[in-house]
């Protein structure tokens, strides 16, 4: 079963930075520049983790992923013209 995850992270260094979120990318979109909004499977969660520990550098990185229940995900409100995934992983929103 699909679910939703948000990643958050602070990479000191440029070459790690892009790498992580040109992984992420492949995960979700963007929603803040240090932002990631995931849409994959529960069972590919602890992978997801796995190659960001991959990635960064455990001294001088953090990352926090947030995975969010149904419920939660159901009450979260987006104000703006912020865009969000959509319950078949499509974007939408305003462009």
């Amino acid at each position: 079963m699909a679910m939703t995850a948000i990643v958050a992270y602070d990479v000191s260094s440029d070459r790690r930075r892009t790498r992580l979120a040109a992984y992420l990318q492949g995960w979700g979109y963007r929603i803040q520049e240090s932002v990631f909004q995931l849409r994959l499977e529960a069972d590919d969660l602890s992978a997801v983790c796995a190659h960001i520990e991959g990635i960064i550098s455990e001294t001088d990185d953090v990352v926090h992923v947030y995975p969010l229940c149904g419920a939660c995900v159901g009450r979260a409100e987006l104000l703006g013209t912020a865009v969000t995934l959509d319950e078949v992983g499509l974007y939408r929103g305003i462009w």
